[in-house]
């Protein structure tokens, strides 16, 4: 466990489990070898490990908000940050009861770009 912990590699699992059950690639391993290599490319660069990306976050932001009223709670926000592996934002939350979706595709990248994955 303290391997795993050490490498982030649960965290990793569930990331690339969750991607895989949003897109529902028609070829799982294709998919995730190619997931694999980008985040080796990123590693390889010094850049932050990143498996999401705007698009992505955009989906997500429909997928929390399942009313289509075009903003989120705070609760939701913070359950979304949970879904991409963020347990504990480093940033400032948005300000408000509610957070619009450009909004909320800024704040999710930045916390994903600082943190990671």
């Amino acid at each position: 466990m303290a391997y795993l912990e050490q490498h982030k590699l649960l965290r990793l699992f569930s990331i690339l489990g969750a991607k895989l059950a949003s897109e529902k690639p028609e070829d799982p391993n294709a998919f995730l070898l190619a997931e694999l290599s980008k985040a080796a490319v990123m590693s390889s660069r010094g850049q932050p490990l990143t498996l999401f990306n705007e698009k992505d976050i955009e989906v997500m932001f429909g997928v929390f908000d399942l009313t289509n009223r075009g903003h989120l709670t705070q609760q939701q926000y913070l359950k979304a940050l949970n879904a991409v592996g963020i347990e504990q934002p480093s940033l400032k939350t948005p300000v408000g009861d509610t957070i619009d979706k450009k909004t909320f595709v800024s704040y999710v990248m930045a916390e994903v770009l600082k943190q990671g994955f």
